[in-house]
């Protein structure tokens, strides 16, 4: 029987997906093999559209519009140092309001393998914007947009999905096009399809769509912003804006903000909350207390801040007009500023490349004990670039740049946004970031890992995993609150699960993983694990992660030499007496027990840790019927 045991091992990860699901363990970012982005319109549909790519490592990436049955599809060689642009057809930019079109655009690297950066680039004279473009593996189920008021054309925004069947929820705050503020409706969307929607009113706070939010039944991408829009509203001139939205599951409790070049009088803010009673702190000094999907416009602010919140917040950063007090050049654009939590070490990034810009600037923001070595293209910027964010740990610079591609480099992590400017013109976008699942809320329950081992051909052990993440919304009567019983762990939030999102190697030695076709968000995923040299043991750690952030882990141990897991009084047998030790121990958390005694790794020692241990019983008296319930 000491063939029926699970081990741990070598990783060597089989994954069979259209589009990439998992990878080797490896962190969400800006980075990806695979993206699907879209365009919206300019004030007046006279303007370029364009991707900017750049990479790491050479690789060849094939660029198609639209995704589905594409009338454009060009492979462009992208080469290290430089930045390649593809121009493509004005119509990716042009929709039919309220409205699902195969309107958007899918870039991937060809061996489907290498990764590489993408920029989303609007261009025209006097309105151009760009934004850091994301790959699907970073798509999630929730969002909530930020745009500005509405000078020409309104507030806008689209929401694009990866995978078939894709049920997208939108409650917009202000009326759009076909339907009404406050008023949820649903659109379905399909792989590479796409909604766009737009405000009914084109002037004014009417045309703004800020907080309106999104969820999904699939992992989405979203990109927000204005057709045209004067900021403050009291200036000239309008300028196209927008930014790809980032998920809520993404965003953090600490933002730094160092003000734009080009506007000694400062930057404008708005501060957007993800839950109710979420108190907004600027510098350690309380702002205001926000509900979910509000948010707090700042006046302009020069110099350096922090904005910090008791919930996950996220911060948007909006360029003046030109026609501002102090401006130098430029004109409105807006600006996703990282959390903190979302730091990298190092970064590959581009300027907006064709000349369209005088002046290109890098703002970053750097832990207080890397000023002296951080760098920019291998050169250390130098401490006394840099200057203190107060009531931080950090200080930032502004450095200039020549076009092209860039690489910065620290020892701890650090941010960075990258800005250029032109008369009446200018840009800004975060040049990278992780895009991890920090924020849990809306789901606070982890996975459930479990796992049995069976015998495969030829009597050798196979191990067949499931991660489940299935449990309902805990708002059984839909009215949008918790009524007495309903908050089943007790932390005051309705709590609904949202699946599966990732299965990752972490370790292993000996064995092979094979995880089939999966969509993110599936309610349970399955998948085998087999011995690579079925003479040797073989062993290894597989996580399970849900689309906010929890996680399970698989200990993998499979192999003869292995002691039986379930043999809790060490006789080398599992029998009724071990099953009954695991059950007598039932609801009581690892920390207080024996943590052998949690057989499937959920934190909790209890009757499913002994039903896992019938198929390894040598007594016959151990089948499921005798346990207890």
């Amino acid at each position: 029987m000491k063939q029926q045991i699970t081990r741990v091992c070598r990783l060597f990860v089989m994954f069979f997906s259209f589009f990439m699901i998992n990878s080797a363990y490896a962190n969400i970012d800006n980075q990806g093999n695979e993206f699907i982005l879209a365009f919206m319109p300019n004030f007046d549909n006279t303007n370029i559209v364009e991707l900017h790519l750049a990479t790491e490592v050479a690789t060849d990436v094939q660029v198609q519009y639209p995704v589905n049955n594409p009338t454009f599809d060009t492979t462009v060689s992208v080469i290290p140092g430089t930045v390649t642009i593809v121009e493509l057809p004005n119509a990716a930019s042009i929709w039919t309001q309220n409205a699902v079109a195969n309107n958007a655009v899918r870039a991937a690297a060809v061996n489907g393998i290498d990764e590489f950066v993408a920029y989303v680039i609007n261009r025209r004279s006097f309105s151009t914007d760009a934004a850091l473009g994301l790959p699907i593996d970073t798509f999630n189920t929730e969002y909530i947009l930020s745009t500005y008021n509405a000078t020409l054309g309104g507030g806008q925004f689209i929401v694009y999905a990866a995978f078939d069947n894709t049920t997208v929820t939108i409650t917009p705050t202000n009326n759009i096009t076909g339907n009404l503020a406050g008023v949820p409706f649903d659109v379905t969307l399909n792989s590479g399809e796409a909604y766009y929607g737009r405000s009914s009113a084109s002037v004014g706070t009417a045309g703004s769509l800020m907080g309106t939010t999104v969820s999904a039944t699939r992992p989405v991408g979203v990109i927000n912003g204005n057709v045209c829009t004067n900021i403050p509203s009291n200036t000239s001139f309008c300028d196209h804006i927008f930014e790809v939205a980032q998920p809520v599951a993404s965003w953090g409790t600490e933002i730094l903000v160092t003000n734009l070049p080009n506007r000694p009088n400062g930057s404008i803010y708005r501060i957007v909350a993800s839950e109710d009673s979420t108190n907004i702190d600027q510098d350690g000094v309380s702002i205001g207390n926000i509900n979910r999907g509000e948010f707090i416009e700042t006046a302009p602010l020069p110099d350096n801040h922090v904005f910090s919140s008791d919930n996950p917040i996220y911060v948007v950063q909006f360029m003046t007009g030109s026609s501002s007090p102090g401006a130098v050049t430029g004109d409105p654009s807006m600006g996703n500023m990282i959390p903190s939590e979302q730091y990298l070490s190092e970064y590959t990034f581009s300027t907006v490349g064709g000349n369209q810009f005088a002046e290109n600037f890098l703002s970053i923001i750097a832990n207080n004990a890397d000023l002296a070595t951080i760098s920019l293209d291998g050169t250390p910027i130098g401490a006394g670039s840099f200057t203190a964010i107060p009531n931080t740990n950090f200080s930032s610079a502004v450095v200039p740049l020549t076009d092209g591609t860039h690489q910065t480099l620290s020892a701890s992590p650090h941010g960075i946004t990258v800005e250029g400017y032109n008369q009446d013109d200018s840009y800004i976008y975060p040049g990278g970031a992780l895009f991890s699942f920090i924020n849990p809320a809306g789901d606070a329950n982890p996975p459930l890992c479990t796992s049995e081992v069976t015998m495969g051909e030829g009597g050798v052990p196979m191990l067949l995993a499931t991660a489940t993440d299935n449990r309902p919304s805990e708002d059984v009567n839909g009215n949008g609150v918790l009524d007495p019983g309903e908050d089943l762990n007790n932390n005051g939030q309705i709590d609904e699960d949202t699946g599966i999102f990732t299965i990752d190697s972490i370790s292993g030695t000996n064995i092979i993983v094979t995880v089939p076709t999966f969509v993110p968000s599936d309610p349970q995923v399955q998948f085998s694990v087999v011995l690579v040299d079925e003479t040797m043991p073989g062993t290894g750690v597989v996580e399970a992660s849900d689309g906010a952030g929890n996680s399970c882990t698989f200990n993998i141990m499979l192999g003869d030499e292995t002691p039986l897991m379930c043999d809790v009084n060490g006789d080398e047998q599992v029998d009724r007496i071990d099953i009954a030790a695991i059950a007598r121990n039932r609801n009581v958390p690892v920390s207080e027990g024996n943590p052998a005694l949690d057989i499937n790794n959920d934190g909790v020692i209890n009757v499913v840790d002994a039903r896992l241990c019938v198929s390894q019983c040598t007594n016959a008296r151990c089948a499921p019927t005798q346990l207890p319930q």
